[in-house]
């Protein structure tokens, strides 16, 4: 760990503790601001920063209070949207299970710390049509993109993610073991859903793991982990490391774990901590678009000794992309499946007469893999205890 990434980590540090933390010497708050805001965490750094002596006459500390006055907006607009849809479900008697950030949000000290792109609420998929749409336009929410496990609703400054399964379909391992996610949910009043404690923090852990090796991730999920734990004291980790290992993510577990007590408990650092803070300061709150492919294609690589061909697989397949994918972006298909080439086909003229631009991406996306590219991704994956589980 360098000088820089421990200042940033002891920054957000005193920020959850309201402790005032030392900088190394050689610490340098320029560069430091320009990582808290690739990672959307403005506010948790400025806070900490306060509280790290920094004062807020200095422009660096000016131009980020500005950036949290609207992060601070756009929490009390989010707040608000969803307890408004709360109501409005238990109301119509629509079950729900609110996840990841919606509950992360009121465990730091200052809801506006955790900051959300959208609000991320479980759904019963059978309940969309007749019952969350009329219940969503009721509420001025127009209707957005649709994914494989998420529907997307939005108004100004906000955005809500309907999801009907907690993973992706895609994400065949981690999917095996969630389904839907609803054999999980315990009622807890009215028409609302939660989950155990337990089975909170390994769903969240899921979720990091999947984004980690699907793109990388950013420093505020890591935050987040850290968060939960100090909040929830008395998990029981028995179940927790039964439950990973049949998720076969308990070794990654552990690496993270280890790795938070270097950044927050003065752990002595390895070699495997250091490789993952460095993958997370680089990641972006999102991961970068150069893992994203390397990710994308080894999931194409089948067999964990080979790696050949992979670029042409990858080629053909966004040229010939998945059924279940066509079917997403062709409902017809639902009932029709022999309408798949015809539809291909319909799909390349389309892209190829309007959307050159996202063709010329695909193929600088495609020119980013290689053999030893793909083999990289994966040993690295590897090293801190991380795979494609996928069964044939």
């Amino acid at each position: 760990m360098n000088d820089l990434q421990r200042g940033v980590i002891n920054i957000i540090q005193s920020a959850l503790t309201g402790e005032c933390l030392s900088l190394p010497k050689s610490f340098n708050f320029y560069n430091a601001v320009k990582i808290a805001k690739k990672h959307k965490i403005e506010c948790v750094f400025y806070y900490g920063a306060l509280n790290c002596g920094f004062k807020q006459k200095e422009p660096l500390m000016q131009e980020l209070f500005t950036l949290v006055c609207g992060n601070i907006a756009v929490s009390e607009q989010q707040i608000y949207a969803i307890k408004e849809i709360f109501s409005a479900f238990d109301k119509e008697k629509i079950d729900y299970l609110p996840i990841k950030g919606v509950l992360l949000k009121q465990l730091y000290p200052k809801p506006e710390m955790r900051s959300m792109s959208d609000l991320d609420i479980l759904i019963r998929y059978e309940e969309y049509s007749e019952k969350i749409i009329p219940v969503m336009n009721s509420l001025g929410f127009t209707e957005g993109r649709v994914s494989d496990n998420e529907l997307v609703w939005n108004k100004p400054m906000i955005s809500i993610e309907l999801h009907r399964r907690l993973i992706p379909s895609y994400n065949k391992d981690y999917y095996a073991y969630y389904g839907d996610g609803w054999r999980l949910a315990r009622l807890s009043g009215g028409t609302r859903y939660s989950m155990t404690d337990e089975d909170q923090l390994i769903y969240l852990f899921t979720h990091f793991a999947k984004h980690y090796r699907d793109s990388g991730i950013g420093i505020r999920h890591m935050v987040d982990l850290w968060v939960f734990k100090k909040y929830y004291k008395n998990l029981d980790d028995k179940y927790i490391e039964a439950e990973l290992q049949k998720l076969q993510l308990y070794n990654f577990y552990e690496n993270i774990i280890n790795t938070l007590k270097v950044w927050f408990e003065k752990s002595e650092n390895n070699e495997v901590s250091d490789f993952i803070t460095g993958i997370i300061f680089n990641s972006g709150v999102y991961g970068t678009n150069q893992a994203h492919v390397l990710s994308d294609a080894l999931k194409l690589s089948k067999n964990k000794e080979q790696h050949k061909n992979i670029k042409k697989a990858k080629l053909i397949s966004e040229i010939f992309p998945s059924y279940s994918f066509m079917k997403r972006r062709y409902p017809i298909l639902d009932n029709n499946s022999w309408l798949l080439p015809a539809l291909w086909l319909v799909r390349l003229a389309d892209a190829v007469l309007f959307r050159r631009k996202n063709v010329g991406d695909k193929f600088s996306e495609i020119k980013l893999i290689d053999d030893k590219s793909v083999a990289d991704y994966r040993e690295a994956l590897n090293y801190v205890g991380l795979d494609f589980n996928f069964k044939e």
